[in-house]
């Protein structure tokens, strides 16, 4: 996958609409009268929503050690 421009105006457009749906999400969760149900459904679009965020986060490498000791 290329990497996401976090600069760019599509980016931009991108984000506030997740942080924008994020906040009235927290709101209907917070809301007493939301069924059981209903905030689960909305607890995964959260995470869903922040793995999307996410994306333009810098995560270090993983080395893999492909020695064998001898086997």
């Amino acid at each position: 996958m290329t990497g996401i421009d976090k600069h760019s105006a599509t980016w931009a457009a991108v984000s506030a609409w997740a942080d924008a749906r994020r906040a009235a999400i927290r709101a209907e969760i917070d809301n007493p009268a939301t069924g059981h149900d209903r905030t689960q459904l909305l607890r995964g679009q959260l995470l869903e929503l922040s793995g999307l965020l996410a994306l333009t986060e810098e995560r270090p490498t993983i080395e893999i050690n492909t020695e064998t000791y001898g086997l």
